[in-house]
């Protein structure tokens, strides 16, 4: 999860250094721009000065293929981040559509192989199998559970640690999620409104909002509907199955529908940025003299796409600290072994940095190595 949450945040930073504004500054665009002259133009010949139409036009195009290109990336990144995550039908190594007798069967050859009495008596084996019998049995119980199932579809593993004993049917868990959907797209439109009227350029604006609306209709559709009702469903599954087979290293075996939300949700911030930076820039035949507020308007826009970046970041960390910490609130003696055991691992962390401690390691080492050379 926090590789998840680091290379999302490094996506999004990323925005503020590819695109470049007609300046000597080694951006993308710029380098590639530069790196075409060269290609394409004979020696000697003088490439097109910045202040000539031909340079902008030049210019726009390859802008417009480096912000698609990442725009790609942004979502290939996004795919490969839900594979490493991983679920509990692929922990179960089974499909969404497998039935309970499917899941059942598979869940009893893996108990057979990790249960702990199957192992061997050491610890480091006996504690690692626990684990993964305890994980693999959370998965299966939750996906025999109809109720279960059907939400943590929708909402992800979150959906295992909330103990609300009202929470039993279908029907409770959607009203659950719409009430907690509306407040946070009420807040993501009342910004968007905010951010047009102030900073972002107009060019675009109704696309911004097309998102929105299109990102809070999908998740609507996808809460509200069963997945093989819905008439992308089939196309999606054949795409996403054609996907894998083709690279199955890098791109998930399937889609649910909180990971159809989960990039969703990335791409739309990525194409609100995407077209903010596509946004003509003003005063094309005086490029050469607008410079400086070329620069200082796009730093703006940099820097408000990074605080927003940072605080969802700070936002979401915040959330899975309070959810790693669930199982220890009430419990005072798990809270006390918590805090003593963190402050032994800070305190072993600094004495592992420590210099004299390296070296007098790899001096043990050393001697260790030249003592087994002799035997």
């Amino acid at each position: 999860m926090a590789d998840s949450l680091l290379s999302t945040g490094f996506s999004y930073i990323g925005w503020a250094f590819l695109p470049s504004v007609l300046a000597p500054r080694p951006y993308a665009t710029s380098l590639l721009q530069g790196f075409y002259y060269r290609l394409v133009l004979p020696a000697g010949t003088p490439p097109p000065q910045p202040s000539t139409p031909q340079f902008a036009a030049h210019h726009r195009r390859i802008r417009v293929l480096v912000l698609t290109l990442y725009l790609v990336y942004t979502l290939v990144q996004s795919l490969y981040d839900i594979k490493l995550a991983g679920d509990f039908y692929t922990v179960l190594a089974v499909t969404p559509t497998s039935s309970d007798r499917e899941i059942k069967a598979r869940f009893r050859r893996l108990a057979a192989k990790y249960h702990p009495d199957k192992v061997s008596s050491s610890t480091s084996s006996a504690a690692a199998a626990e684990d993964i019998f305890v994980h693999l049995k959370l998965a299966s119980d939750t996906l025999l559970n109809p109720s279960l199932r059907f939400a943590y579809d929708r909402f992800g593993p979150v959906i295992t640690t909330v103990t609300r004993p009202q929470l039993k049917t279908i029907r409770d868990y959607v009203y659950a999620g719409l009430r907690a959907k509306a407040p946070y797209y009420a807040s993501n439109a009342l910004l968007l409104v905010v951010l047009n009227a102030t900073v972002l350029p107009r060019w675009g604006r109704f696309w911004r909002y097309f998102a929105v609306a299109v990102l809070a209709v999908l998740e609507l559709c996808l809460l509200t509907h069963d997945q093989q009702h819905l008439f992308f469903s089939s196309f999606s599954s054949y795409v996403t199955s054609l996907a894998h087979s083709t690279f199955p290293n890098l791109l998930p075996p399937h889609l649910l529908p909180y990971q159809i939300l989960i990039i969703a949700q990335r791409l739309s911030m990525s194409l609100n940025i995407f077209i903010s930076q596509l946004a003509p820039q003003a005063g094309r035949q005086g490029l050469g003299n607008s410079r400086s507020t070329e620069l200082q308007h796009q730093n703006q826009q940099q820097a408000l796409h990074l605080t927003h970046t940072a605080s969802r970041l700070d936002a979401e960390a915040s959330q899975m600290l309070q959810l790693g910490l669930t199982p220890f609130k009430g419990d005072a003696t798990k809270t006390r072994m918590l805090r003593e055991e963190m402050k032994q691992g800070l305190m072993m962390g600094v004495i592992r940095n420590n210099e004299e401690v390296r070296a007098a390691v790899r001096t043990v080492l050393d001697r260790r190595r030249r003592e087994s050379e002799r035997t």
